[in-house]
Order: C-alpha cells, then sequence, then structure tokens
C-alpha cells in the first residue's frame, strides 16, 4: 500500500504548535488550499474545548481554540479534493444524534472526504470539570455506546439503539453519508482502544517508535480476526510534530519561535523557560534528509498514512515548510508532490 501524507490544521493547536494569537480563518484557509495543491491526502484538525491546563500554566495569553466541525465546514467548502480526518474528535463529549447528523450532512457537503478519528479525551477528572452531573463517567462505555449508536443512525432507516449513555428509537435519520461505511479511526494505545480500532477502519497512533508500532500492527490483526474484518482495508496512521528547515539552525530556530519561554501564573517570567524539542518520537526538527530518513522507518514499520503538524509562529513559516515537505520529503516516500 502506498503511503498517504498529511497535514495539520492549526484550529485548536495555539500554545501547543503554533504561537498564541497566530492561527486565524485566513491562514487555514490558505494552508488547506496550498495543501490540496501540493498532493497531501488530508488535513487533521484537533479538538479542545476548553484551554488545556498545561497551557494555561504556561501562558498568560488564552489561545484561540476554533471548533473542530465548524473548521471543517469551512475548509471543506473551499478544498474540492483533500480528505477531513480530525485527531481527534473527543467522543464522549458529543451527544452521538447531534453529531451523527452534523457529520453526515458534511459528509455530503463535502462530497464524500470526511473521516471520524476519535479519542477518548483527557484524565476523567477532567471530564468531571466540563461535564459534573456524572460523579463517575465511564468514558469508555460511553464511547462503545456512541460508536454503536452513529453506526446505527447512519445505516439503518429506523435506527434504535438503548444503552446506559444513550437511547434512540426508531429514529428517522437522513440524509445518510455519501460513504458506507463513514470511515472510522480510533486514537490510543490501551487494550479496549485497540479492540475499538479492529473494528473500525484506522488506528491513528501519536507516539510508539517502530518496533513497538510493528509489535501493536500484529495485535490489531489479531483482534481483526477476532471480528471478521481481518480482510478489509485497515489504515495506520501515525501523527508528528515537526519543525523543518535546510539547516538544523533554522529548524530549531523555528521551534523555538513557535513555543516560546512560559510567561503563565508561576513560570518565573519569560526567561524560565525552555525551548527544547519534546522526545524525538513525538517531534522532529530538522533537515529534509533527517525527518525523511526518520519517516521512513515509520513507513517500513507498517504505517500506511503520516500526519506532518508543523510547529509554526506564523502563517509563512507554515507556508515554507508545507511546501519544503512537499518538495523534499514526500518523494522520498515515494509520495509524488503535485506542486512546489
Amino acid at each position: 500500500m502506498a503511503i498517504r501524507i498529511s497535514t495539520g490544521l492549526p484550529n485548536c493547536r495555539e500554545g501547543r504548535q503554533n504561537l498564541i494569537g497566530s492561527v486565524s480563518r485566513e491562514g487555514m484557509e490558505r494552508s488547506a488550499r496550498l495543501a490540496e495543491s501540493l498532493g497531501y491526502h488530508a488535513l487533521w484538525p484537533n479538538e479542545f474545548i476548553v484551554t488545556d491546563p498545561p497551557v494555561a500554566a504556561r501562558y498568560a495569553t488564552p489561545p484561540n481554540l476554533y471548533d473542530t466541525i465548524v473548521t471543517m465546514s469551512f475548509v471543506a467548502a473551499v478544498t474540492s479534493r483533500i480528505r477531513l480526518i480530525p485527531s481527534t474528535i473527543v467522543l464522549p463529549l458529543h451527544e452521538p444524534l447531534l453529531l451523527s447528523r452534523q457529520l453526515a450532512t458534511l459528509d455530503v457537503f463535502s462530497g464524500g472526504r470526511i473521516t471520524l478519528g476519535i479519542g477518548l479525551g483527557g484524565s476523567a477528572e477532567e471530564y468531571r470539570r466540563l461535564f459534573g452531573a456524572l460523579d463517575k463517567p465511564n468514558r469508555g462505555q460511553m464511547v462503545d455506546e456512541y460508536l454503536q449508536a452513529l453506526r446505527a443512525l447512519w445505516k439503518d432507516r429506523h435506527a434504535t439503539f438503548h444503552g446506559k449513555y444513550v437511547s434512540i428509537t426508531e429514529a428517522e435519520a437522513f440524509p445518510k453519508p455519501v460513504q458506507d461505511p463513514l470511515p472510522i479511526f480510533v486514537a490510543g494505545n490501551g487494550e479496549a482502544m485497540l479492540k475499538r480500532a479492529a473494528n473500525a477502519q484506522g488506528w491513528i497512533e501519536f507516539g510508539l517508535q517502530p518496533d513497538d508500532i510493528r509489535s501493536t500492527i500484529a495485535q490489531l490483526r489479531e483482534y481483526r480476526e477476532e471480528v471478521g474484518r481481518q480482510d478489509e482495508p485497515f489504515e495506520i496512521a501515525r501523527q508528528f510534530y515537526i519543525s523543518i528547515a535546510p539547516t538544523e539552525a533554522e529548524a530549531k530556530a523555528n521551534h523555538a519561535a513557535a513555543v516560546p519561554p512560559p510567561d503563565g501564573p508561576g513560570s518565573g517570567g519569560s526567561g524560565g523557560g525552555s525551548s527544547t524539542p519534546p522526545p524525538w518520537e513525538h517531534t522532529l526538527v530538522g533537515t529534509p534528509e533527517r525527518i525523511g530518513a526518520r519517516l521512513a522507518d515509520y513507513v517500513e514499520a507498517g504505517v500506511t498514512e503520516i500526519c506532518a503538524i508543523f510547529y509554526s509562529p506564523n502563517d509563512e513559516t507554515t507556508e515554507r515548510q508545507t511546501r519544503l515537505f512537499a518538495a523534499e520529503v514526500m518523494p522520498a516516500l515515494g509520495v509524488a508532490s503535485t506542486g512546489v
């Protein structure tokens, strides 16, 4: 299977991979159009509902967090080919009947370009902070029930599903998605999430090294045999945070500019932080040659889709990196770019 190369949308990445205040509607439109013109496979937005506590502790200025589904709708309207894969929708935060309508409508309006990426979300404590009415939410059970409800709503003329967290009786919900089934990718490395992924169309991974990915793929293969889906197509999608430039020094400088020292409460002021990149397997900082060689290890391990999410302090550095990656890294991985 040929490797697919995707890239990120910074809708909820301020304070993480993008400088706070640097993300705009115009910038996301330019990024989406550029990625499509260069031959990227998909755009990956992400989801945070409120400021994540580590970002709030690091920076005094709050980040802008643009709604994921609205952002997907916006960029779908200004593109025609590129797919949209949220990495990830925090499924327990979304009422399934409403989510089914939003995604079915978006799949119709985009011409069948939606893949639903789902995850469990952050800590249970964070979930209770947002939804205090549930003292002991079983988010795993919520994910299972929500997925079953979504699939029923997308397929059945009169959808019925009854569980602890969702109950639907004879719901007639049209239009259905263009795609049958609408693809679902599941993120997570725990056994329960891997079993959910095995019953879907793909698995999203964030931090494992190639040898660990190989063993996990073997585990997924066993789970897929258990549910009788071993002969169906299945994607292994790996996300990377990347700062790429012609020289190592430029790549490190770009990373430092996108993630400046902290200035939030208790940070010790603007001089108290460090711009040292996170571990290598989460973040790739360097030249096209170095980054391409490392990504090739993941392709050899069985990854079928790589998402390059660029550290950027502004729109110009996003564009430079998007073009450089397409011009030099994509061909090295056997993917033809359609322009530079």
